[in-house]
C-alpha cells in the first residue's frame, strides 16, 4: 500500500463524503466520483483506486438496497438487464489485469456525453415490447465494458431511466446493481493480486466517510421532486462522461 500522509489521508476523506453524498442524492455515482477523484489527486493507478473504493462501494450499495427493499418488485421487471450485465461481467473482468483501460474509458465518455445529449433535447422511451431486448443488450454492454474499466453504469442506466422507472425503484435496481458487480470487481483485483491486504484496510477506512455523505444525500433526495431527481441524475452522468474523458487521456 503507498503510504499516505495525514494530509492525503483527510483528502481520501473528504472525496468519499462528496461521493457518498453524489450517491445518496441519485442513487449511484460513486465510483463515477471516488475512483477519478483518487487516481487525479492522490495520483494513485486506478486499480490501486479501485481497490481503495470497494468496500465503500460494496456495503453501501447494500445499504441502500435495504433502504428501498419496498421497491424490490420493479427490479424483478427489469431482469434482462442485471441478468446479461452479470454475466457479460463475470466473463471480462478477467482482463482488467492484462488490458489498458485509458483508451477504452475515453471513448465510453464520449459515448455518455452524446446518450445524455439526447436525452436533454429530446428525452427517450423504451416500448413495453421492447424492452426485454434493449435491457438485455444494455446489460450484456454494460457488463462487458466494466469488465475492462470497472465502470459498468453505461448504457445499462440510460436504459433503465428509459423504462420510466419510478425514483424509488431506479435506487432499488441500480444498488442491487452496483453491489454483485462491485463483488464481482473486488474478487478480480484480489485474485489477480492488483490489491494488497493492507488497501483493503484502508479501503474499510474510507467506509465512514462514504456513509456519513450518503446520509446527507439521502436527506437532501427525500425533499427532491421527480423532476428535479432525473435533472440530477443527467447532470452526474455529465460528469460522469466528463472524467472518464479526462481520466482515460491522462
Amino acid at each position: 500500500m503507498t503510504e499516505l500522509t495525514a494530509g492525503a489521508v483527510l483528502l481520501l476523506a473528504l472525496i468519499f463524503i462528496v461521493a457518498g453524498i453524489v450517491k445518496g442524492l441519485a442513487g449511484f455515482g460513486m465510483p463515477l466520483i471516488a475512483i477519478p477523484a483518487l487516481t487525479l489527486l492522490t495520483g494513485a493507478p486506478v486499480t490501486l483506486a479501485m481497490g481503495w473504493a470497494i468496500i465503500p462501494l460494496v456495503l453501501t450499495n447494500l445499504a441502500q438496497a435495504i433502504t428501498a427493499r419496498q421497491h424490490a418488485r420493479e427490479a424483478l421487471r427489469v431482469w434482462p438487464l442485471l441478468a446479461g450485465l452479470f454475466g457479460a461481467l463475470t466473463i471480462s473482468v478477467p482482463l482488467l489485469a492484462r488490458m489498458d483501460p485509458g483508451s477504452l474509458a475515453v471513448v465510453v465518455g464520449v459515448m455518455i456525453l452524446l446518450v445524455v445529449a439526447s436525452q436533454m433535447l429530446r428525452p427517450w422511451h423504451i416500448a413495453p415490447r421492447w424492452q426485454p431486448v434493449v435491457l438485455g443488450t444494455a446489460g450484456v454492454v454494460s457488463g462487458t465494458v466494466g469488465g475492462l474499466t470497472s465502470f459498468f453504469g453505461f448504457p445499462a442506466i440510460q436504459a433503465l431511466l428509459a423504462t420510466g422507472v419510478s425514483s424509488g425503484g431506479f435506487i432499488f435496481t441500480v444498488s442491487i446493481m452496483f453491489f454483485v458487480g462491485s463483488g464481482i470487481i473486488a474478487i478480480a483485483l484480489t485474485t489477480f493480486g492488483l490489491i494488497a491486504p493492507s488497501d483493503l484496510l484502508l479501503s474499510a477506512a474510507c467506509l465512514p466517510p462514504a456513509l456519513l455523505g450518503m446520509k446527507i444525500g439521502q436527506t437532501v433526495r427525500n425533499r427532491v421532486s421527480a423532476k428535479m431527481f432525473k435533472r440530477i441524475v443527467i447532470i452526474i452522468l455529465l460528469a460522469t462522461g466528463s472524467s472518464m474523458v479526462i481520466n482515460g487521456l491522462l
